[in-house]
């Protein structure tokens, strides 16, 4: 293969990641808005106020929220490139070497926007993201964008490398065919999301916090906060649902097993039509 064919798989990757993005977006937004208000006010999932404006502020992120969609998986596809020769005879290790290398180059490059994105999501007031960026900026500088930027590091390393690890691993075991790759996908997203899970509550409560505020609660003062939480209940039944709710396990884990499902779906729909186009 020349450099000039890698060079279009790569624009290829790209813009098939940013379709995935936008269709992810477009179909999970409620579900997402819902998830973050309930762990930002300590509310049912189900709440009615989590959903009273679905799709608040969509148009206006919705282009930050494809890359942060979509990014992923080209990603993920430069560095299986990179890393792994034989996708059908590759070892755990580089697979899971590329994961954790997509899901540490994605966090790093799309915090910014997601620091704004769940500033939007708290708000009554519609506000673009623009807006919201220079509201961030005024009241604590640069400090806000840098809001959830380590869990988010940790979270999305975690994440990548046992979803990409896990997804390969049960594609070549079972020997499924691209029709029922979805099974294999929405497996490992799962295991993955609850593997990351306690990073992920980390994450949200750092974006929760007001821009002017000048501590953030660090991931051990979280886990700490958890672990009295759940202390604190008298039933082991009660703190078994503490800890489900507080880590979303359940509503998160299937939102983020299906979109992720979903979004690789149409990735390895769109690289197969526009790719071969492209070729062509």
């Amino acid at each position: 293969m020349s450099h000039f064919r890698d060079t279009k798989v790569d624009h290829v990757s790209l813009v098939c990641g940013l379709v995935s993005g936008v269709a992810q977006a477009g179909v999970f937004n409620p579900m997402d808005r819902a998830l973050f208000l309930s762990v930002k006010n300590r509310t049912p999932f189900l709440s009615t106020e989590n959903w009273r404006h679905p799709y608040q502020a969509f148009l206006q992120t919705v282009g930050g929220r494809a890359v942060s969609g979509g990014l992923y998986f080209p990603l993920e596809h430069l560095f299986m490139s990179t890393f792994i020769q034989d996708e059908e005879h590759n070892s755990p290790l580089t697979s899971f070497l590329a994961g954790t290398a997509a899901g540490a180059t994605n966090a790093m490059i799309l915090n910014p926007l997601s620091a704004i994105k769940y500033k939007t999501w708290g708000r009554d007031a519609h506000r673009g993201m623009m807006q919201e960026a220079m509201r961030m900026y005024k009241r604590g500088g640069l400090r806000p964008f840098t809001y959830g930027l380590k869990p988010t590091i940790m979270r999305d390393v975690v994440f990548g490398g046992t979803y990409t690890l896990l997804r390969l691993q049960l594609t070549q075991r079972n020997k499924y065919s691209s029709e029922h790759q979805w099974f294999a996908n929405i497996c490992a997203a799962a295991l993955a999301t609850l593997a990351s899970g306690p990073l992920n509550l980390v994450r949200n409560v750092q974006y929760a916090t007001p821009s002017s505020e000048t501590h953030v609660p660090t991931i051990k003062e979280v886990m700490l906060t958890l672990r009295t939480e759940v202390s604190q209940l008298p039933s082991w039944q009660g703190k078994v649902l503490h800890v489900q709710e507080r880590l979303r396990i359940g509503w998160g884990t299937a939102r983020v097993a299906m979109g992720m499902a979903f979004a690789h779906y149409v990735y390895d729909l769109t690289m197969e039509h526009y790719g071969s186009a492209v070729e062509e």
